[in-house]
């Protein structure tokens, strides 16, 4: 198995336990070791200690009636729309002439060329599909504008490897420079009504050497990582402004160099009258890395695949009126990361899963507000997320993971980049294994400065649960303000259960929450000068029963041990 870093870090912080035999026989056996070895070191003290509980079981992801891979998620969501079907017509079929992507026989043009004819016609739907062995695809830099392009089950459409072929400011692809616009996107979607849908897969080959040179997309990235420097690699899918009416649906998207899909979409007549009108993301799974090692063997992890957030609705220009449902994400970054930098507004999340990555996220950016028939919006508001699970122990995460490895909830911002973020709806959700399991900042970036002043503003939380079962630190709770004018709430922790939370775990600033009336497990100081708790807990509901699927993981080796 990988041994977390995490893992090493704070045992001397854990709390005593007492020994649960039973639960510890399903953990791995050095961490049954050292349960033990905590156990027998608190039988020498005299002090009382509290048991530590365990969660450590998984189901099979179709039990669970919810994910990428369920054919009936959704179906009883009066929320949400009917599921989109795949197309019943095809303007142009293309047929994979190579088994391997062979970067010496491209099909940029020809696919291009389809999707530019089919544009025009009455029927707007590419289709790339399998002969035999021959099952793949390689290009670089497609324009999907107006028309679908769909991948076939058991049909692989790769990206180029060739930085050349990316180029925008001559720094794509070059070691050590900070510039975050030097490529172009593997694929730009543009429009009215784009999609990409099928039960094929589209991988980005982030981890693998890039043409005529001995390092990778992910290389590259990493190499900024002490500076914070954002590389200009390609973004797999990226939305141009003014797009409308955007689907993604079932399909698998592998190891992209840098974001995954960035979504600027609203509807196309400028409302909001059923979700869904303005973007459609449904039944869509990310496993980035789709492989332990490398080409070269050189093991991929989540965190060495820096940058790759999942799905970040609002990154280019609005994304508005849209529904996020049934997808399965586990990547190197957030798995939604809802990005306020434009304004974001009328958007459901709901019966996902995920694995590895860094959360369900608003921000940083969150000072794209706009103004409306004379009414200002702020950057992101009306947004509802349900039916989520978020697992940090679905899968090995590396040698390198750090504490930044394991959030569950987060709002954050800075002075940098701050502005409004209002109702915002968080239900139905378990976490296992999270070091931030709810995250609220407005000091995301203390060393950046600015007069864009963060404000956080109903927020409400309701049937939360975390739970433990491999992490060796106690899960924290963080509810900022900015300051005493500019402060965070309401928040409203109805029902909200952390297993195995510290007195020491908890930190309020500048807020103003409310309990109840569903049990908290855990308190906040109430100081009128910085933190107002109103305690309207009047039920004693049990925690919120969680069942975590068994997701999608990495292609292992011959004779991998995990």
């Amino acid at each position: 198995m990988e041994l977390r870093e995490h893992d090493g870090l704070a045992l001397s912080h854990r709390p005593r336990m007492l020994i649960d035999v039973t639960r510890l026989k399903r953990l791995p056996a050095i961490v049954w070791a050292v349960s033990l070895l905590l156990g027998l070191f608190a039988c020498e003290t005299s002090e009382e200690i509290a048991e530590i509980s365990y969660f450590c079981d998984t189901v099979p992801a179709d039990e669970t009636g919810t994910g990428a891979e369920s054919p009936t998620c959704g179906a009883d969501d009066p929320n949400l729309p009917p599921e989109p079907t795949l197309p019943t017509e095809v303007c142009q079929t293309l047929v994979a002439v190579k088994s391997t992507p062979d970067e010496n026989d491209l099909d940029t043009e020809r696919i291009q060329k389809a999707l530019t004819e089919c544009k025009n016609s009455e029927i707007k739907v590419v289709k790339l599909t399998s002969d035999g062995p021959n099952n793949a695809f390689v290009a670089a830099h497609l324009v999907v504008d107006s028309v679908t392009l769909w991948i076939d089950k058991g049909t692989t459409l790769y990206a180029s490897r060739d930085a050349e072929l990316y180029q925008k400011t001559g720094n794509c692809g070059v070691l050590g420079v900070n510039d975050s616009g030097a490529c172009t996107d593997f694929i730009t979607v543009s429009g009215t009504s784009p999609a990409i849908v099928g039960h094929g897969v589209i991988d980005g080959q982030g981890g693998e050497p890039l043409v005529g040179r001995d390092y990778s997309w992910w290389q590259l990235s990493n190499a900024l990582r002490d500076i914070n420097g954002s590389i200009g690699n390609p973004t797999l899918i990226n939305l141009a402004s003014k797009t409308t009416g955007f689907l993604l649906y079932r399909i698998t998207l592998h190891n992209s160099a840098k974001f995954h899909v960035k979504i600027t979409s609203v509807p196309a007549d400028g409302t909001c009258s059923a979700p869904g009108e303005g973007f459609i993301v449904w039944g869509v799974t990310v496993l980035t890395p789709s492989r332990w090692l490398n080409s070269q063997g050189l093991q991929m992890t989540p965190h060495f695949a820096r940058n790759t957030d999942g799905i970040d609705p609002g990154t280019t220009s609005n994304a508005y009126c849209g529904v996020i449902a049934c997808n399965t994400i586990s990547t190197g970054d957030d798995q939604i990361a809802i990005k306020g930098g434009h304004w974001v507004s009328d958007v459901i999340i709901a019966h996902n899963h995920f694995g590895t990555g860094h959360g369900i996220s608003i921000g940083s950016e969150t000072y794209g507000s706009v103004v409306i028939d004379g009414v200002k919006h702020p950057a992101v508001e009306n947004v509802q997320v349900y039916d989520l699970t978020i697992d940090g122990d679905s899968r090995g995460v590396g040698y390198d993971a750090t504490q930044a490895d394991f959030n569950g909830i987060r709002i954050k911002s800075d002075a940098s980049r701050g502005g409004v973020v209002e109702n915002v709806s968080f239900r139905d959700i378990c976490m296992r294994d999270m070091v931030n399991a709810i995250l609220i900042s407005t000091a995301y970036n203390p060393l950046f400065a600015g007069s864009k002043f963060p404000q956080f503003r109903r927020l409400d939380f309701q049937n939360i649960r975390h739970v433990t079962c491999m992490g060796t630190r106690q899960a924290v709770v963080t509810i900022e303000g900015f300051d005493h004018t500019r402060r965070t709430g309401p928040v409203t922790l109805d029902n909200v259960v952390i297993d195995n939370i510290g007195p020491h775990a908890v930190r309020a600033e500048f807020a103003d929450i409310t309990l109840g009336p569903g049990p908290v497990n855990f308190e906040f100081q109430d100081d009128n000068d910085k933190v107002n708790v109103t305690n309207r807990i009047s039920d004693d509901s049990p925690p919120k029963a969680c069942v975590f699927p068994t997701l999608p993981s990495p292609e292992k080796p011959d004779g991998w041990l995990r």
